[in-house]
């Protein structure tokens, strides 16, 4: 690849367990494993791509540990983030009832940056316990697109981070 033309800074949100490194590796090695370890603080990872319109883009992803330990340090870690991709699981109300209040911390610092919700582990059919209708209108409640997901099948995992990059790149080249 030669020099990107722009280099992002990427956050996955999310309480932990939602799914959000089993995402990113999805998109960055195509592979899912059954189980990761909890993420301690901060996973870093790039991923080079080519954005019809735009050219060469590094995308840096940042995959924030969700758990409440490390909340103090997410200010820290969402400096300079062009987006975010927020998480929630399908089959866990607790990580979408905390939606609001990632949403919130993202905001402060970042509050004009896109947003894309994520719906992840689509592929647990049996066990969904959130509605789209309900998910739908968190996003239309906050601004911001859904996309439903499942990182073991791939299901709208590559949409996911290609919408968010485009996003981003809009907005950047408005500016």
């Amino acid at each position: 690849m030669s020099e990107p033309a722009y280099i992002l800074k990427i956050v996955l949100l999310g309480e932990a367990n939602v799914g959000k490194t089993s995402l990113l590796y999805r998109w960055i090695e195509n592979k899912f494993r059954e189980n990761y370890k909890s993420t301690l603080g901060v996973n870093l990872l790039k991923k080079d791509m080519n954005i019809t319109g735009y050219g060469e883009v590094s995308a840096q992803i940042w995959d924030l540990g969700g758990q409440e330990s490390f909340k103090s340090l997410r200010r820290l870690y969402l400096e300079g983030a062009n987006g975010a991709l927020l998480l929630y699981d399908v089959t866990n109300k607790e990580s979408y009832e905390k939606l609001d209040e990632w949403i919130q911390s993202f905001k402060e610092d970042r509050e004009n940056e896109p947003i894309i919700l994520i719906g992840n582990k689509s592929d647990l059919k049996d066990k969904i316990k959130i509605t789209d209708k309900d998910a739908n209108e968190f996003a239309k409640r906050n601004k911001v697109d859904i996309i439903i997901t499942s990182a073991k099948t791939g299901k709208n995992v590559e949409k996911s981070f290609i919408e968010l990059t485009t996003k981003i790149l809009k907005k950047i080249s408005k500016e």
